[in-house]
């Protein structure tokens, strides 16, 4: 087992380049960056019918923490989670880097994680991790058909493995962690496995048999787990032995790309689920009783640099989606790490049935 300590040096290069969108004066003179935020004032509450930026500036630029909202630049989300003492977790990927939002609107971020042998996990995704410890996160990720699982610590973006989990099929979605009272297990890409130790102190994984073929994705729900296949909503209990199924359909012609990650609803049966392409994207509520777009469109590309391409507040019927992958329910609202546009969105969740 090794340690993967992160590498900072190039934080003071990247902090001197800005990529930050400015206007020219009327006489044609060099642009003045705007100030940025000194202070938390806190993030702006969700609207309904609205999708808001809370993380990202139109910008390529790496966040370097403290940045307060709404002057939080972010690149390449790839991982978003409920963390300890409320904060949202992440992962940006174009430097490899760990942050944290508080409901403050205050992001900070650990060192950089990197050095000769940069660690699998800030790979393509993708990507999963529940809370484990007051300080640090059980984190599934990584690359191609191979994941590890390990401790990530918040403070300093150590990363400690534990296991590699393999076999991973190319064209799978999804990476899950199910916490459950009689066992944690790991989903990465089509291969089931259980966790061995605890999630605070984890030893190792080994394979085994999904309660479900062929799932998609799965999330903890109210009353147990729900998992998604391609054609069915199946509810199981906190043992995953099998409640009830339901199909799934998309609706036609509303929902772009396919399904790529899902959070459980924190008040029902149900998923909300991203589905993604290159170009476009969509956020759903399946539940028993059928599935709702909450959210779906594509990015307005032209502009300079390319990543502004959210509008920072659109209808969600209108929303700038580009690849959207993880997806996580947090201080009562649905946040998207919405990451061909460089950015993480907010939207409310469905009013309860």
């Amino acid at each position: 087992m090794t340690t993967l300590r992160a590498r900072a040096a190039v934080a003071a290069v990247l902090l001197g380049v800005s990529l930050t969108g400015c206007s020219a004066d009327d006489d044609g003179g060099e642009p003045a960056p705007s100030p940025a935020a000194t202070e938390a004032t806190g993030l702006p509450p969700v609207a309904e019918g609205r999708i808001t930026r809370i993380m990202g500036d139109g910008t390529w630029n790496v966040l370097h923490g403290p940045r307060y909202f709404p002057d939080i630049s972010i690149s390449e989300p790839i991982l978003l989670a409920a963390g300890p003492d409320d904060r949202l977790v992440g992962l940006q990927s174009s430097v490899p880097s760990v942050f944290t939002l508080a409901p403050d609107g205050t992001a900070e971020t650990a060192a950089e994680l990197g050095g000769d042998d940069p660690p699998m996990v800030f790979g393509t995704g993708p990507n999963a991790a529940v809370p484990a410890g007051d300080d640090a996160m059980l984190l599934l990720s990584g690359s191609g058909d191979e994941a590890q699982v390990g401790l990530l610590g918040l403070a300093d973006g150590a990363f400690t493995p534990v296991a590699t989990l393999t076999g991973g099929i190319d064209d799978a979605a999804g990476a899950v962690i199910l916490e459950l009272p009689g066992a944690t297990h790991l989903q990465w890409k089509g291969t089931w496995w259980t966790l061995t130790g605890t999630v605070a102190e984890p030893t190792g994984a080994v394979p085994g048999e999904p309660p479900v073929p062929d799932i998609l994705v799965a999330a903890r729900t109210a009353s147990g787990v729900s998992a998604l296949t391609a054609t069915e909503l199946v509810v199981l209990d906190e043992s995953l032995r099998e409640v009830g199924r339901y199909p799934f359909a998309p609706p036609p012609g509303e929902v772009p790309g396919t399904v790529s990650a899902a959070a459980g609803d924190p008040a029902g049966e149900g998923l909300f689920v991203t589905t993604a392409e290159r170009e476009a994207g969509s956020v759903l509520h399946v539940s028993p009783a059928g599935t709702t777009v909450l959210a779906s469109g594509f990015p307005r590309r032209g502009g300079t640099p390319s990543t502004d391409c959210d509008d920072a507040d659109v209808e969600t019927g209108d929303a700038r989606l580009a690849r959207p992958g993880s997806i996580a329910v947090w201080q009562e609202r649905l946040v998207v790490a919405n990451r061909g546009c460089y950015s993480v969105l907010q939207l409310p969740l469905p009013p309860q049935s």
